[in-house]
């Protein structure tokens, strides 16, 4: 039972994320990147601390190790891994930062190599995140000849983003807070909206402050489906199995974000992202499937197949 919950979670959460890449597309037609990303989690976070104090008897960090995670949640994998992340999606196409999530788990290979000794991959698996981190180049690298376009800034921006959500993923499951899960997410999402006001105001962009009815329904998404329940099933799995078995999520959320951008906004899924996707996809998911075994989460305890 608890097998089949933790494989509902996972491809929840796959859908909540792919979807809110077509929902942000809507919401920036009302907020700022940034803004609409701030508005997100101020809501997000009120709504999980009251939950969180109504049902948890120890619901403020009391730890060093509750600080690191709540830091590590809040600052990289939100401020960072979402803030940033989304000021990138408003330069290219919710299709091509559907996709590039996919690079998560490289990225986390590499940051668990580090600070996680016991989630390492064998040096005969890494092999495989060179021709995973082809399919990376093949995603970022522009079409023509190298110029700082919008698109290209975008791409570099999802890039800063995705080591934002990886680095983040590691550092919560490295420090292993006694604090349980709803007030940790509670308090990750306060401290990641406290630092994505702080960048808007740096940044800065021009709000009209013409918000219409879609725009509004896009940050209700946004800050209760892909955020309060998402996240609350994300650091459950987290709690449980390696942050590079996680972020495996990165290659479903792909295929949702890509049929919700074909259907609403005509979107073309292009060979050139078809093929960067399956390049990363088919070496990951069989490299990472060596690790589930050994966790019995993503096949049978008695299944040696790779």
């Amino acid at each position: 039972m608890s097998r089949l919950y933790d494989v509902v979670a996972f491809l929840l959460i796959a859908v909540f994320w792919g979807f809110s890449f077509t929902v942000v597309e809507v919401g920036l037609s009302s907020f700022p990147p940034l803004l609409l990303m701030a508005f997100r989690y101020d809501i997000a976070g009120l709504i999980l601390l009251g939950y969180a104090m109504l049902t948890s008897e120890t619901w403020r960090p009391t730890t060093r190790a509750d600080v690191i995670a709540i830091c590590g949640g809040g600052v990289l994998w939100i401020a960072l891994g979402n803030g940033i992340w989304f000021v990138g999606q408003a330069l290219t196409s919710s299709v091509l930062s559907g996709v590039m999530p996919s690079l998560i788990p490289i990225v986390t290979i590499v940051c668990s190599w580090f600070l996680l000794p016991n989630d390492r991959l064998t040096l005969s698996s890494l092999v495989g995140l060179f021709v995973s981190f082809a399919g990376a180049m093949i995603l970022i690298w522009p079409a023509g000849q190298l110029t700082l376009s919008a698109g290209f800034l975008g791409k570099s921006l999802l890039l800063v983003g995705v080591i934002g959500a990886a680095l983040g993923s590691v550092v919560i499951r490295w420090a292993s807070p006694p604090l349980s899960t709803v007030p940790l997410v509670a308090w990750s999402v306060l401290v990641g909206a406290g630092s994505i006001h702080l960048l808007s105001s740096i940044v800065g962009g021009a709000w009209s402050g013409n918000v219409t009815t879609l725009g509004i329904l896009s940050v209700a998404y946004l800050s209760t489906v892909a955020t309060v329940i998402a996240y609350i099933l994300y650091f459950r799995l987290l709690e449980r199995y390696s942050a590079i078995e996680i972020t495996l999520v990165t290659y479903l959320v792909p295929l949702v974000a890509a049929a919700t951008g074909v259907v609403f906004f005509d979107e073309p899924i292009t060979a050139r992202i078809a093929g960067g996707h399956s390049s990363l996809a088919k070496r990951q998911i069989a490299r990472l499937r060596r690790v589930g075994r050994r966790a019995n989460f993503w096949v049978g305890e008695n299944d040696s197949s790779v």
